[in-house]
């Protein structure tokens, strides 16, 4: 699959993320097997064309809820930033609906740990370490993408 096809429709958008939170209520026994969480992250989208776009998520014990589109990233007081452009985040997204998961290349870990073509920023270490610390949990739950049925993509 490429980019834009149905596995990532709607990328980005609050949809989109809402979407992946819904993963977690319809598979707790997964999340829980992660064990609990606790970090304030925003998924940050360059588009084309400059613009970016930001999006919050909460990892809240074993709960994880979307703060949909964030335009105040000091009010929504993120512990980590993930920030790319559009096309590496639909590649990861179009990799995890190809394979129903992300392969290698293509998983948060690999594509930020080098700092490019994702990064991860944070004024705090420990906000850089609790995304690290907690990818586990956050890849499964874009890996999400993969298990759905091509209708619900």
């Amino acid at each position: 699959m490429t980019p834009g096809t149905a596995s990532s429709a709607g990328f980005p958008s609050a949809g989109f993320f809402d979407e992946l939170v819904r993963d977690v209520v319809r598979r707790p026994e997964e999340y829980e097997r992660l064990g609990f969480a606790d970090c304030r992250l925003v998924i940050e989208v360059v588009e084309p064309t400059g613009e970016v776009r930001r999006f919050g998520l909460v990892l809240d014990g074993y709960d994880i809820r979307s703060e949909g589109e964030i335009a105040d990233l000091d009010g929504f007081h993120p512990e980590v930033v993930v920030s790319g452009a559009l096309d590496t985040w639909s590649e990861m997204l179009a990799a995890i609906a190809e394979h129903g998961f992300a392969d290698r290349s293509h998983t948060l870990n690999a594509l930020s740990i080098a700092g490019f073509p994702l990064s991860a920023r944070s004024d705090d270490p420990i906000g850089r370490d609790k995304f690290y610390r907690y990818a586990e949990t956050l890849q499964t739950l874009f890996d999400s993408v993969g298990l759905r049925a091509p209708a619900e993509a």
